[in-house]
């Protein structure tokens, strides 16, 4: 696809009251009505950052878009189980590019230290996903600090982070796709408040991004998850033998009284959606909080 902006896509005149009129518009039709995408690798030679990458939503994630064609760099904080699905991704398609890096998402400098690897090895980053994420199922009541404080840092600051440097890089290049993984408890907020409010609060991230970024090619958006069938959820589900909500103070009867539980979602539905997003294929959207959820929330 051409990344040549348009001629009113100039990031210097973002706020500026100026429009193009209709010679303008007519004069880009032709060429910006022209789509130039290999649907059988979507993301071919681009440069991709998953966070979270080791397991799960953000595994899977890293594994399509190495399908797709995409130079990886993938972060965990677990450097045997970032390396084992980093071997993994290599294993199944061979000759992908992947670089595992350690690194915590609720960290200012990790996040720093990643895109300046990705400046120095590549030069340029196409998409990021911000996948890495913590849960709580707490009820208001009971919270402890550590969890709010846990909630906040990694699912909303952590993005914020990973996003304040990507755009350093976005912006130059005129170019770029982020996608942040927030949950549909930012748009219906039915796990521990904690987390519902990090998630919404990531949501709203989203959009002032967008808006930022209107009159640019580099779009965020945000992917909401529901239920999904992960280690983490799992162990979220699990009240009663060491899981992460202990019994009595969980959210996980009151969620399963107001969602329809029969037909979760998987990894691979959420990282389909994740690769429409992270590709050229959706590069008119942008500010949009999509739900993933097969009718649970309804």
């Amino acid at each position: 696809m051409n990344h040549e902006p348009f001629t009113r896509l100039d990031e210097n005149l973002i706020n500026q009251s100026w429009q193009p009129g209709p010679k303008e518009y007519a004069a880009a039709l032709p060429e910006q009505n022209r789509i130039d995408i290999n649907f059988a690798r979507l993301l071919d030679g681009k440069v991709c950052l998953v966070t979270g990458a080791s397991e799960g939503i953000g595994y899977e994630i890293a594994h399509l878009y190495a399908q797709h064609g995409a130079k990886l760099i993938i972060t965990a904080r677990r450097e045997n189980v970032l390396e084992k699905a980093a071997q993994q991704i290599r294993d199944d398609f061979p000759g992908t590019e992947v670089t595992p890096v350690v690194a915590d998402a609720a960290s200012s400098e990790d996040a720093s230290r990643v895109m300046a690897l990705i400046t120095e090895k590549y030069g340029r980053l196409d998409t990021i996903v911000n996948n890495a994420g913590v849960g709580d199922q707490w009820r208001i009541e009971y919270v402890p600090d550590e969890i709010i404080d846990q909630m906040i840092d990694t699912n909303l600051k952590g993005p914020m982070y990973y996003c304040r440097e990507a755009m350093k890089i976005m912006l130059k290049q005129n170019y770029g796709n982020i996608v942040n993984v927030a949950s549909v408890n930012g748009v219906r907020p039915m796990c521990g408040p904690a987390y519902c409010s990090s998630k919404g609060g990531l949501i709203t991230l989203t959009k002032n991004i967008a808006i930022r970024c209107a009159g640019t090619n580099i779009h965020c958006n945000a992917l909401c998850p529901a239920f999904t069938v992960t280690p983490l959820s799992l162990r979220q589900e699990d009240t009663k033998s060491g899981g992460l909500a202990p019994e009595g103070s969980d959210m996980i009867p009151i969620i399963h009284n107001r969602t329809i539980r029969n037909m979760p979602t998987f990894p691979i539905d959420q990282a389909m959606l994740a690769l429409f997003l992270g590709s050229d294929m959706s590069r008119a959207i942008s500010g949009q909080v999509i739900v993933c959820d097969n009718a649970q929330f309804l």
